[in-house]
């Protein structure tokens, strides 16, 4: 569905980057599940544009939110404000990871950035199962220690990072 979604904005000009839940799900072969897709619009398109291009594969507003739903698909897609960033920390599209599929190829968070929007909000909510996705992630693909390190530094929880690596190493 995500690629499906990609390519189909992408037809209309509008580009786009996976973000939230959804790279979990991606990133723990659907160990945790999501059923909305979260897209950063990284062309700044207004909704009118974006409810255009979603047309075309059934998606409609919902009202007057950031959300578009198909009457039949359990899937909701969401368009969370741009810029595409974790906390204070922008992504470049260097950065962003993609996956090919049949449908098409997404865009996506790659997984150490995906394990800091997760510890954000284990950090900002207590979310515990969040703590459990940057775990399930960092244990199953290649993290960037230095870039994480930084990245904890930068949202003034240096100390928290500690937190973390020891729980990788105990099997937490």
């Amino acid at each position: 569905m995500a690629a499906l979604v990609v390519e189909t904005l992408a037809a209309h000009g509008i580009d786009v980057v996976l973000v939230g839940g959804s790279c979990v799900c991606v990133w723990t072969n659907e160990r945790f599940g999501s059923l909305d897709l979260d897209f950063i619009d990284l062309t700044y398109k207004r909704r009118r544009e974006i409810s255009k291009a979603l047309a075309d594969i059934g998606f409609a507003p919902k009202g007057t939110t950031k959300y578009f739903e198909h009457p039949e698909s359990e899937w909701s897609i969401e368009f969370p404000t741009a810029p595409l960033a974790i906390g204070h920390e922008q992504i470049g599209s260097e950065r962003v990871a993609t996956i090919n599929t049949a449908v098409g190829t997404v865009r996506l968070l790659n997984p150490t950035d995906t394990i800091k929007d997760r510890l954000l909000w284990w950090y900002l909510d207590e979310d515990r199962q969040c703590w459990e996705q940057a775990l399930d992630i960092a244990r199953n693909h290649k993290v960037v220690w230095p870039e994480l390190k930084e990245w904890h530094a930068g949202e003034g929880c240096l100390g928290r990072f500690e937190e973390f690596r020891k729980a990788i190493q105990r099997g937490v």
